[in-house]
């Protein structure tokens, strides 16, 4: 009976890290695709070309990219979970920073901010994986990840456009800011530290 108990609080706990970690790796991917059917929107308010509306791209991607260098080795340095809680927090920060964006100029430089934190969750969420578990179940669990990091793409759009229809761009990134934050909430009760000081 005690080790049917034993082994049902780890299946638990197991899969609510799954669903973490999973989740971690959609920010990514969601502060990409989710404004896109906000474009003509964005351009109409600032008085932009669409080619200029697309450096929210660009601004978003190379600091994203550069960053992936980065936080790997610094979660090995300082430990995974300040590392995630702190991109989590300047992720939040940076999508209501995009939210309530005066100008386009404004808006570049928190998309930038963006960019440097929402790799986070997928870049240390794999280092977190490899902290835990090896063989079958590591694999099983990047799987899972993988997959809803593939899912992500295809209902971020629409998730941007319900909302984007209702409440305007704005409340697109506003949506953002709220996914960060209880991200945030939730790896603050549910993540532990996995990497050894």
């Amino acid at each position: 009976m005690v080790e049917h108990i034993a082994t049902q609080t780890v299946t638990t706990r197991y899969w609510k890290l799954a669903a973490l970690l999973a989740v971690l790796s959609m920010v990514s991917p969601f502060s990409i695709d989710t404004f896109f059917p906000s474009f003509h929107a964005i351009a109409a308010d600032f008085g932009l070309s669409m080619w200029a509306v697309q450096q929210t791209l660009t601004v978003y991607m190379l600091p994203l990219s550069i960053m992936s260098l980065v936080q790997g080795p610094l979660s090995d340095a300082v430990g995974r979970r300040p590392v995630i809680l702190a991109g989590l927090c300047l992720y939040t920060v940076a999508s209501i920073g995009c939210t309530f964006a005066p100008n386009f100029a404004t808006l570049l430089i928190f998309r930038a901010l963006q960019g440097v934190s929402a790799g986070v969750g997928m870049i240390v969420g794999r280092a977190v994986i490899r902290d835990l578990f090896e063989g079958a179940q590591a694999q099983k669990l990047l799987s899972l990840v993988t997959l809803l990091f593939a899912f992500a793409p295809a209902v971020a759009p629409i998730i941007g456009g319900w909302i984007h229809v209702t409440l305007g761009w704005h409340a697109v990134f506003g949506f953002m800011a709220i996914f960060g934050g209880l991200l945030a909430l939730g790896t603050y009760f549910t993540l532990p530290e996995t990497h050894p000081q």
